[in-house]
């Protein structure tokens, strides 16, 4: 019972200081918090060989060379690109994961059954289905995993979840990835959606999860590309840093912007 106790202690300690977000407490607890499925994750795949290139550390299973060195050549296709853009370069190097089994994959990451994606951002790595999974029997392996596959998309969200401490909707960040994929390697996200409004930036914040995903992800990506066409890539970063210190998105967009995250709805 003694014990019960002072767990309760703490965990209302834990959560007070959360609210009050005392000394970026907040932040530094979603870091510590978000390591913990990490852990596991690298426990799991303790047994994968392991492949460094300069920013990356790669665990895999595949026997076939030309995947792995497709994978590792992605992953630093970009990076210099995407750090120089925000102004930040992680500490260490990145951990990617790259599976044979879709399985593997999806038990990994807690998505349960389902499609597999060809790649996904967990717990501050990034996990990676083989290209040989989703890309047709005769198309471009290279080219389609440099300009289409998962790399740049997954990447974004880690420096996002990096610099924003997890404080952030996820509207904004599946629409800062999608965004980084436009800009890096001229792919765009529902590009034959018609040009009408689909959802406000509120409905994107209150129910993304429940709303159509494709039409989701198209609307995020655009309100992002407005929101970088009309106040410039350097608010994004402003704004970056001001969910850092912990405010809320319509908040850090007013205080940078000086309007309303509504003003966005397009």
């Amino acid at each position: 019972m003694k014990k019960r106790y002072h767990v309760l202690i703490i965990v209302l300690i834990i959560s007070i200081l959360i609210i009050a977000n005392i000394g970026g407490t907040r932040g530094k607890l979603y870091v510590l918090f978000r390591n913990i499925p990490k852990v596991k994750i690298l426990h799991n795949t303790k047994d994968y060989e392991r492949l460094y290139t300069d920013h990356f550390a790669i665990r895999y299973k595949t026997k076939d060379k030309e995947i792995l060195n497709i994978v590792a050549k992605g992953a630093e296709k970009y990076y210099d690109e995407i750090c120089r853009e925000f102004e930040y370069y992680p500490k260490n190097k990145t951990v990617i994961i790259l599976y044979d089994n879709s399985e593997e994959l999806l038990k990994n990451v807690n998505i349960g059954e389902g499609k597999p994606p060809m790649g996904v951002y967990y717990a501050s790595t990034i996990q990676i289905l083989s290209p040989k999974l989703w890309v047709p029997q005769k198309g471009d392996m290279e080219y389609l995993f440099m300009n289409e596959g998962p790399m740049v998309h997954e990447f974004t969200h880690l420096i996002i979840d990096d610099i924003a401490k997890g404080n952030y909707p996820l509207w904004f960040t599946e629409g800062m990835a999608l965004y980084q994929e436009y800009v890096h390697t001229n792919y765009e996200w529902g590009k034959d959606v018609k040009m009408e409004q689909i959802y406000t930036v509120e409905e994107l914040s209150s129910s993304f999860s429940a709303l159509n995903q494709y039409l989701a992800y198209t609307q995020s990506f655009r309100t992002v590309k407005h929101m970088v066409d009309k106040y410039g890539f350097e608010s994004i970063k402003k704004i970056l840093r001001k969910l850092e210190e912990g405010y809320t998105l319509d908040r850090a967009f007013e205080m940078i912007t000086g309007d309303k995250l509504g003003s966005l709805d397009i």
